[in-house]
């Protein structure tokens, strides 16, 4: 009879064994970190690596089963123990998130922070004690924003058109730098040396203001800015004619269905498209290749103008707007003419786009971009590298124009800008002088 009891006894610990065994496991729980920054605009960042001790950091916490407890450990580099607490977890939830706890001593620049989190579950896992999870985060304390520097600049800038800034970021744990003219971001690019950078930026004909400012982030979400003194010419005559559709349609519903057949109204998913392939080709191009811009000459000295940039097309019915267009390009007048490159590139498009006809786009370097459009033939392939002075096709017509001629466009990193400020000698000598002196004054160095 004892021996069917301890029999019976040693099943039922073995049993047990083999079920703890089973369900006991290491780090079940789910554990991370996110922190949450305000500005310039709401960011979450998963699992950072640095902390200015401004921006909360949030930890999250997981389980399959309930949650118990937890335990965090805070050490420095030196082993300092600057933090340690126990927290039982009495409503028992499956998941949890709290504020990462801050050091309850002042600590200097550049400190390691080490996070030991352990998690300890409701589970009948390791004899009832539930199963534990530990995680290590280490965490670089950063308070000191980075240092930003103009080296060379120009001097002004005109409504429509561009501008170009050399400058210098100090910074070990740099995260970010980049251009905003006061609407949109723009890529910048390095430049010589580490630390340096170079961004040719525009100002669009869709915001009468421009606000330059450079921006530099670290890991830790320390940002810097400084703002670009430019002289701003606003003084640019933009062209504007207006339609009154009424003379032409009896009713309103006529006059805009008329404006559905118009190629020119037809013309934003194509140009969304060249954007587009734009953005996607800047993210190939990381620093800047040295090189002296010369003067656009898509058609020789001297081209007759048929259209101008920036000019506006109102269609009304009545006293009522119900459509416009703006001429984002210059169009020139040809006979069946050579339509030339005028500086290095290599050809990122070469196809059929509704209502330019046959387009070629160029890149140029430092996120200038060329369109050429009404082409009568392609004389060049994409993915080409063009020299100077390579002939791209031939002037012709497209749905838009009776006329021979070339849709010529110049886009910064996809935005629209004067055409023929970029055909100005005078112009394209002020971007390569801005370069060379920026390049003096970081070999000096």
């Amino acid at each position: 009879m004892l021996w069917r009891i301890v029999l019976t006894a040693l099943l039922v610990t073995g049993g047990y064994l083999s079920y703890n065994y089973t369900i006991t496991k290491e780090n079940t729980a789910h554990v991370s970190l996110t922190m949450h920054v305000a500005a310039p605009r709401p960011s979450v960042i998963e699992n950072p690596t640095h902390w200015n001790l401004k921006s909360n950091i949030q930890v999250n916490l997981a389980t399959p089963a309930k949650i118990r407890s937890y335990h965090i450990k805070t050490t420095t580099n030196n082993h300092l123990v600057v933090y340690e607490k126990d927290q039982i977890v009495l409503d028992e939830p499956t998941s949890l998130s709290f504020e990462l706890p801050k050091p309850t001593i002042q600590l200097g620049d550049q400190t390691l922070l080490r996070y030991e989190i352990q998690v300890r579950d409701w589970s009948y896992a390791n004899f009832f004690n539930g199963n534990t999870s530990t995680k290590v985060f280490d965490l670089v304390l950063d308070t000191t924003p980075p240092k930003i520097q103009t080296i060379a600049q120009s001097r002004r800038i005109t409504y429509g058109g561009s501008a170009l800034v050399v400058f210098k970021v100090q910074e070990d744990a740099l995260d970010r730098v980049w251009f905003n003219n006061g609407f949109e971001d723009f890529k910048v690019f390095s430049f010589m040396k580490d630390g340096y950078y170079i961004v040719i930026f525009p100002w669009s004909l869709l915001h009468r203001t421009f606000d330059g400012e450079i921006f530099a982030r670290d890991k830790a979400y320390n940002l810097t800015s400084l703002p670009l003194r430019l002289i701003k010419n606003t003084k640019v005559s933009i062209r504007a004619y207006t339609t009154d559709l009424s003379k032409d349609y009896k009713s309103k519903q006529a006059a805009l269905e008329s404006l559905k057949h118009l190629p020119a109204l037809n013309r934003l998913d194509a140009r969304l498209g060249i954007q587009q392939t734009i953005q996607e080709d800047l993210k190939k191009v990381l620093a800047y290749e040295p090189i002296a811009l010369n003067p656009f000459r898509p058609l020789g000295n001297k081209p007759r103008i048929l259209a101008t940039f920036g000019t506006r097309k109102i269609y009304t019915f009545g006293k009522e707007r119900v459509g416009e267009f703006t001429h984002y390009g210059v169009d020139f007048f040809g006979r069946h003419s050579k339509i030339v490159a005028s500086n290095l590139g290599r050809v990122v498009l070469e196809e059929e786009i509704e209502s330019y006809g046959k387009s070629v786009l160029i890149s140029h370097g430092l996120g200038v971009y060329a369109m050429y459009g009404s082409l009568s033939d392609f004389l060049v392939n994409k993915g080409d590298t063009l020299e100077p002075n390579s002939v791209l096709g031939y002037s012709g017509k497209n749905r838009t124009s009776k006329y021979d001629h070339v849709h010529f466009n110049i886009l910064i990193q996809g935005v629209p800008v004067y055409p023929n400020e970029w055909m100005d000698a005078h112009f394209i000598n002020s971007l390569n002088d801005t370069i060379q002196e920026a390049q003096h004054k970081i070999q000096e160095k």
